[in-house]
């Protein structure tokens, strides 16, 4: 009989253990969806907002760099310019070194939408943060971040198991 028990406290573990993997994917679901809708409202793709915010933090940027920042291929990258260029939100620019390297820029206009995007999709996350009181939030953010390194830390020790085999 106490074989049984030791069973059932396991798959209660398990259970609880898929709960929180389901509650956090569940999580970057509703976030994710939150997103694409306020991206889509204002003309954009998940990868056009993403290429914008990276050209306003590092500023002019290779084609080169920003596919592979993006993980997409160099083809891929180029549909992406191609459209926010259409948009007038980013520009190309030849690199006077390298003429077959192409600078991207973003253009005031793309740092004004990305800007609008990002400031409203803060105000939807800290309007939800709200009903957290201010111990809730600092034990949210802690377990994330721990949850995070915990993340990083499992996908690296895979990445050299894989590398040892």
């Amino acid at each position: 009989m106490p074989a049984r028990r030791q069973v059932v406290e396991v798959d209660e573990a398990s259970n609880g253990t898929l709960a929180a993997y389901n509650a956090i994917i569940e999580t970057y679901k509703v976030i994710r969806h939150l997103g694409l809708g306020l991206y889509s409202s204002e003309g954009l793709t998940e990868a056009q907002l993403q290429t914008l915010v990276l050209l306003v933090t590092n500023g002019p940027m290779l084609m080169r760099k920003l596919s592979d920042a993006l993980l997409v291929t160099p083809t891929n990258i180029t549909g992406i310019v191609d459209r926010l260029e259409e948009k007038k939100l980013v520009r190309r620019t030849s690199n006077a070194g390298d003429r077959r390297a192409t600078i991207i820029e973003i253009t005031p206009e793309g740092k004004a939408l990305q800007e609008r995007v990002s400031k409203k999709k803060s105000e939807l996350v800290q309007k939800a943060l709200t009903t957290f009181t201010k111990d809730e939030q600092k034990t949210l953010r802690s377990l994330l971040e721990k949850f995070q390194r915990e993340v990083a830390n499992s996908f690296s020790e895979q990445s050299s198991l894989k590398l040892k085999a």
